[in-house]
């Protein structure tokens, strides 16, 4: 009975949106098969809209169903083969090597899109084996957070942040904090200096080749440990001191994401959030960043409507609604240009840095990588092994494992 009221109220708000539009003066084929999408629930507003608009143009219906894009992957695994599936649905870092994998995401045919103006590193992301399956529309990473009481201005450079961190010391108090034997935001100086997890290739990720033991991971850990040793970021220092810090009014910059912005509010804290700063090399540390797309499946029958819709969904106009909405950071430079959107320093901020990112590798491969990471700074950090040894053991912990994957 509840699915029977679900399909019913489904078939009214099509009845009634096409009502309304011929109302309006457009134009509605009532043979055609409305295209489903599957958005999270605090987009469907937002999408439901634009969809209205595009269905103006295209005389094609659309079907906006709420669905969290943590439960996509599953659901559609299990919908699509049955029919019951949505024809463009969202999915987030971590699921697109399954959906590619077992055939789910098919792959989009670029020249029906504008891709000019979409950050590279949301592109790279969605493209495996040298074929596109999803279009960016939400993109997050870890970005340097500053106090701008302590810190006018986020610094230019690492170096000069070191030296604030030195200043600041000297008063009982810190300048840069972050987890340093959390992986996960420490590799964006080992990125920065040229590590990598996997060796990206036209065809994918070469797990053979694995960078987080070469001269550059080396030479970022070792600025870590100079960081450790020196007292400017103490033992304990993890992701609940370091903000606990910044909102304390002792520390001037921490590193982090948007996530940890809310308790920095609450506390009156005044802050900017920057790119981290540039190394001694001249390049901008390069953190994970995370990213949502619009997909289409491959068991939709429209897939170049599916496709001209997603089009609609990601232009300029429209990913400025969805940021007016609070409905995300948009991965489109333009958007990001915008006055009211500069304005804004999570969004200027976190954007900024996102564009210098590092594309998470979406393979079963990378959830070896994290706790041997984890162990390796560690240890190396508290001086039980040479740098070098301890990334060379966690490499060795890594391929062994990979191995054991196959």
């Amino acid at each position: 009975m509840k699915a029977m009221r679900g399909r019913l109220s489904q078939t009214l708000a099509l009845a009634t949106a096409a009502i309304m539009l011929l109302l309006a003066g457009g134009t509605i084929s009532l043979a055609a098969d409305p295209i489903v999408v599957w958005c999270e629930p605090q987009k469907q507003a937002t999408i439901q809209a634009i969809a209205a608009d595009w269905t103006k143009q295209s005389g094609i219906p659309v079907q906006v169903e709420a669905v969290s894009v943590l439960e996509t992957a599953n659901k559609i695994q299990l919908a699509g083969p049955v029919g019951k599936g949505p024809d463009v649905f969202c999915c987030l870092s971590g699921q697109l090597g399954m959906l590619v994998t077992t055939g789910i995401a098919a792959p989009i045919d670029a020249s029906l899109l504008d891709l000019s103006q979409f950050m590279k590193v949301g592109l790279d992301g969605a493209t495996q084996n040298g074929k596109l399956y999803g279009v960016p529309y939400d993109i997050s990473s870890v970005g340097l957070i500053y106090n701008k009481k302590m810190c006018p201005k986020p610094p230019a450079t690492m170096d000069e942040l070191i030296a604030k961190s030195r200043e600041l010391k000297a008063q009982g108090k810190f300048g840069l904090l972050w987890p340093l034997e959390n992986f996960y935001f420490t590799y964006a100086i080992m990125a920065g200096y040229g590590g990598y997890v996997f060796a990206p290739t036209a065809s994918g990720w070469n797990t053979g080749d694995i960078g987080l033991a070469n001269e550059g991971s080396v030479k970022a850990i070792k600025l870590v440990k100079t960081l450790r040793d020196s007292g400017l970021v103490p033992v304990g220092t993890d992701h609940v001191v370091a903000p606990g810090m910044l909102c304390e009014g002792r520390a001037a910059a921490i590193i982090d994401g948007s996530w940890a912005l809310g308790a920095v509010q609450q506390a009156g804290v005044e802050y900017g959030v920057a790119p981290i700063p540039k190394l001694d090399n001249g390049k901008y540390p390069a953190p994970f960043v995370s990213l949502k797309w619009w997909h289409v499946s491959s068991y939709s029958k429209s897939k170049a409507e599916a496709v001209k819709l997603i089009a609609a969904l990601t232009t300029k106009d429209a990913m400025y609604k969805s940021f007016k909405n609070a409905e995300g950071i948009p991965p489109r430079l333009d958007v990001l240009d915008m006055p009211d959107v500069k304005n804004k320093p999570e969004v200027a901020g976190y954007g900024a840095q996102a564009n210098y990112g590092s594309i998470l590798p979406d393979i079963p491969e990378m959830n070896v990588v994290w706790v041997p990471m984890n162990n390796a700074i560690e240890i190396a950090l508290r001086g039980d092994r040479t740098v070098e040894d301890a990334l060379a053991d966690a490499v060795k912990v890594i391929k062994q494992s990979i191995a054991e994957l196959k």
